[in-house]
């Protein structure tokens, strides 16, 4: 009866190393990816309060933060931007969301440009996720 219950509790610890040795493996192999998913999404935080706030240089300083991160997002997902028409067709639309209105250095447009650049990030996330 004792050896069981040992080659049970044996067997137990196995599965447990495996699933956790596999769990962080996938974790790794998309590390990039949420990386960048979790920074732009930090940003679009801080342009939303410079937007509410009448920040207009901290507004236009997140703007290009988040043009930076429009390179990453191509960098962290190549595959799906050279073969995924969908997925190019969205990105695409985030760049253009992302580029500065014609009267830059006013904030007559922050608020609705912030609504534009997280429409076309929930856009691809609805599709995506």
């Amino acid at each position: 009866m004792a050896k069981w219950i040992m080659v049970a509790v044996l067997c137990l610890l196995l599965g447990a190393f495996l699933g956790n040795s596999l769990t962080r493996m996938t974790a790794r192999r998309h590390q990039h990816t949420r990386s960048v998913m979790g920074l732009a999404q930090f940003h679009i935080d801080r342009l939303d309060a410079a937007a509410q706030s009448g920040d207009c240089a901290n507004f236009n300083r997140q703007r290009e933060y988040l043009l930076a991160v429009y390179g990453e997002l191509l960098q962290a997902f190549p595959l799906a931007y050279a073969q995924d028409t969908e997925f190019h067709k969205r990105a695409d639309a985030l760049r253009d969301a992302l580029q500065p209105a014609q009267a830059a250095g006013t904030c007559s447009t922050a608020v609705a440009d912030v609504k534009k650049i997280g429409d076309a990030c929930e856009d691809c996330h609805r599709e995506y996720r």
